[in-house]
């Protein structure tokens, strides 16, 4: 129930299309059974002609509150009496002929404008479940971004796609077309009801006795369909996950041989998802063949009790077919109740899944919004920060250096040593378990997020770039800059002679991730882009790595000309890379062991030395 509570949320702002959706249900329902009262009207015609219709009343039939009618109070009654004697004394008069021309004509007119309600229903239901899905899908969407890496680190990328495409998708229907759907369902049940109560409470009595059976039914149904239905979306993340990671990752699955084996694997999962898929439909095509095997038990019984009561001459035949025609028109609108009760537990299911993701805490600079703007114009100092993934398993140790604007500093070490958890924690990728890091004397976390990270600019060994031309790549957040900048970005980055070799250019697209360019590109790419940007602090990440000796020579001057007046924060596998930077920071097993120079850190003969050396080949 809170997760449908938080779907009409999104259906509030739309009150007055809501307001007009209801206003058109109501008229179409309404309509609907002003045409089932003229079933009575029509076989009086039939039956009777020119005969049997006195003052508008066929001479057989039972006047109103007799021992067949409702006992209405004297002043409804009065008032019923007398609306029936006017419709009649119209509907009836003339020749038979006459009379049936102007109920036909009467038929056309009434489902001509029902039908224009209908129209009008459906376009506004339609009009506003996807204005919900669209708030929906923006504010789901909108919270991924302000949600921690940890999150995108534990969860699987297709599991969160899941949840934003095919959960947000199943939605649909769930808030504006259920309400829709109840009140004309149940509009329609509710005149059907009046009808056959009008014309025989006894036939009636009979009729509500399976109602609760159909009701307490239908909700055992439901609850299980929401169970199988939640598994069912499940398979499908799950499936969505192995697919997304299968075509990300098709290079290596070619080069090691391994399509027999993601084909193996993907079934696996495509069959999980088929299985849960079955069974919750089976449990959802129950609903509806339970339903009408029960209306039919009861119009059965209807028929022979009914019969009899018309053999007795307690009932007039014209009563009781249309007191059977409203049971089977009544039969529609149950059914459609029964099935809303499907889609809302299908619906939840999903909702669930979506809100979960919308109630992850965000990072903790989104949640607390600061309007202190940051500034570096003296120093970056960590204090004793402390940090751990895992609560008990430490990752840092009592980290504590200062930095100067300008200051290039090196961060060395084995792998696992902790260098790129330290420089995630100066963009606030993370908070630390304790002690502080500040800027000009102001911890961090007391800065406006956004400003802080607009201090920085990042270039990692893992570039990111988007399926979208090398311009907007450049240039990206940050679209306000001229052609002009972004080709200066772009020289300074040694980006801009193999860009103009380019089929189109800047405007190239360079396809996912830029899968059309050499490593060595896509990482002068990805510096033409911090440069455009021209932030205070830079931070590099294994920056020259994975790249060729030429790519390496090119990246590697680009990333000179960048340095010159940054602060800088340089992580290298590499000791080559590093040896001009003002300091070095040698870290192991979460903790500084040496700072100083190339040169200071090589005369010590420290950890420093001995990495230096093996990567030299200087040990024997």
């Amino acid at each position: 129930m809170d997760s449908y509570l938080r779907l009409l949320k999104y259906v509030l702002p739309h009150w007055r299309r809501l307001l007009l959706l209801f206003v058109t249900v109501i008229l179409f329902a309404s309509l609907s059974g002003v045409s089932l009262t003229l079933i009575q009207p029509f076989l009086k015609i039939v039956l009777y002609g020119d005969k049997g219709i006195s003052g508008g009343r066929p001479a057989a039939e039972m006047p109103a509150g007799g021992a067949q009618g409702i006992p209405f109070p004297k002043i409804i009654e009065k008032v019923k009496e007398g609306a029936e004697r006017w419709f009649e004394s119209w509907m009836y008069a003339g020749d038979s002929r006459a009379r049936l021309f102007r109920l036909c004509v009467i038929l056309v007119l009434l489902f001509f404008v029902k039908n224009i309600f209908g129209y009008l229903q459906t376009y506004l239901t339609v009009y506003l479940e996807q204005r919900v899905l669209l708030s929906i899908r923006n504010d789901a969407y909108g919270h991924l971004q302000v949600l921690p890496l940890s999150f995108f680190e534990r969860e699987k990328t297709g599991h969160i796609i899941s949840r934003l495409t095919n959960d947000v998708s199943m939605l649909q229907g769930a808030v504006v077309g259920v309400a829709a759907s109840v009140i004309r369902n149940g509009l329609m049940t509710l005149i059907g009801m009046v009808v056959v109560l009008a014309v025989s409470w006894k036939l009636s009595i009979l009729t509500f006795t399976i109602v609760p059976l159909n009701v307490v039914l239908i909700d055992w149904i439901g609850r299980k369909l929401k169970k199988r239905s939640y598994r069912t979306q499940e398979g499908m993340a799950e499936m969505t996950a192995v697919l997304d990671e299968s075509i990300s990752g098709m290079r290596v699955v070619k080069a090691f041989n391994m399509g027999d084996y993601e084909k193996r694997r993907f079934g696996k999962y495509n069959l999980g998802y088929t299985r849960q898929y079955l069974k919750m439909k089976l449990w959802g095509a129950v609903a509806s063949p339970m339903s009408e095997l029960l209306g039919t038990i009861c119009i059965v019984v209807i028929l022979f009790y009914g019969g009899n009561l018309v053999l007795s001459g307690a009932l007039t035949p014209e009563n009781l077919i249309l007191f059977i025609g409203a049971m089977i028109w009544v039969v529609t609108p149950v059914k459609n109740l029964g099935k809303l009760n499907t889609s809302i537990q299908e619906s939840l299911a999903c909702a669930d899944r979506v809100f979960a993701v919308m109630d992850v805490v965000p990072e903790p600079g989104e949640s607390q919004k600061s309007s202190q703007k940051a500034h570096f114009d003296e120093s970056i100092r960590f204090e004793s920060v402390n940090f751990e993934y895992v609560p008990g398993r430490p990752v840092l140790r009592n980290i504590s250096f200062s930095v100067r604007p300008g200051e290039v500093i090196a961060l060395v070490g084995p792998s696992g040593a902790g260098k790129t958890t330290l420089v995630d924690l100066i963009p606030r990728f993370y908070d630390p378990a304790s002690g502080r890091i500040t800027m000009d004397g102001v911890d961090i976390g007391e800065f406006d997020l956004k400003s802080l990270r607009s201090l920085m600019g990042m270039v990692t060994q893992e570039v990111i770039l988007f399926n979208d031309t090398v311009r907007n790549n450049i240039a990206y957040g940050m679209q306000d800059f001229s052609m002009e900048k972004i080709i200066e970005a772009a020289r300074a980055a040694n980006a801009h002679e193999f860009i103009t070799t380019l089929s189109n250019g800047y405007d190239t697209v360079i396809g996912e991730r830029g899968s059309q360019l050499s490593g060595g590109q896509r990482q002068r790419i990805s510096i033409a882009r911090a440069v455009l940007k021209n932030p205070q602090v830079l931070i590099f990440d294994e920056a020259t790595s994975a790249l060729d000796t030429e790519g390496e020579i090119l990246v590697q001057e680009a990333i000179d000309r960048l340095l010159k007046g940054r602060t800088t924060f340089v992580i290298a596998h590499r000791l080559s890379t590093v040896q001009s930077a003002d300091r070095i920071l040698v870290l192991e097993d979460g903790e500084i062991r040496e700072i100083g120079t190339h040169s200071e850190l090589i005369d010590s003969n420290g950890v420093y030395k001995r990495l230096y050396d093996l990567q030299f080949g200087l040990v024997s």
